[in-house]
């Protein structure tokens, strides 16, 4: 199967890639994301002391083609309050509130290569396959010190793959913990113009849900 990561486009002929990484966990056992529909929070993150998160930034250059892509790199989501839900017949819906994910080097934690801040979010099983669950955001800003120009989107989205229930629950609705891939995509700002909402969709491998 598979599973896409990434910013919806409203041009994608004016896009460019910003920021990639593969799934670094190969299991459910691993996770990056923990959404959980009782206590209303959604987090993420991969912690410096793991390894195989490669971040590319070909924005900037910093590819694996080009040998210089960030290796072992890790990141934080600030905890995400799910500010509602409600059921559908494919699973809970959830609305979020405002988040930021910084992005870092291996062994730092100073001056994040990729920052992505969004106002607001939503999780829903929509996607586009019956096992995805997928995580959109509103209102995108990307900085970070790898990114020489202020990017902005109206929306990126995560998927997830190799879902798993809560543990000590028996309940998708409930909740759920995820692996996942990420690309992003945008075009520069330029200071006379307002906000720009372009972007890109890509497709990564998606794994079995347990």
């Amino acid at each position: 199967m598979f599973f896409s990561v990434g910013f919806i486009s409203v041009d994608t002929d004016a896009s460019m890639t910003i920021a990639t990484f593969a799934d670094p966990s190969e299991d459910s056992s691993n996770p990056l994301f923990d959404v959980n529909f009782t206590s209303m929070k959604l987090n993420g993150g991969w912690d410096d002391n793991k390894t195989g998160l490669i971040l590319e930034i070909p924005y900037s250059d910093y590819t694996v083609e080009n040998n210089n892509a960030f290796i072992d790199v890790w990141f934080n989501m600030t905890e995400v309050t799910i500010t509602s839900k409600f059921l559908t017949p494919l699973g809970t819906f959830g609305q979020t509130g405002f988040g930021k994910i910084d992005f870092y080097e291996d062994n730092s934690s100073t001056d994040p290569l990729v920052v992505i801040s969004f106002d607001s979010g939503s999780v829903s099983p929509y996607g586009f396959g019956a096992n995805e669950m997928l995580f959109t955001a509103s209102n995108v800003t990307i900085t970070g010190s790898k990114i020489t120009d202020t990017l902005s989107q109206e929306q990126f989205s995560f998927s997830f793959a190799n879902l798993a229930k809560l543990s000590g629950s028996t309940d998708w609705n409930d909740g759920f913990t995820a692996t996942a891939a990420f690309t992003s995509s945008a075009v520069p700002e330029p200071a006379t113009i307002g906000l720009l909402s372009l972007g890109a969709l890509s497709l990564f491998r998606k794994k079995k849900r347990v």
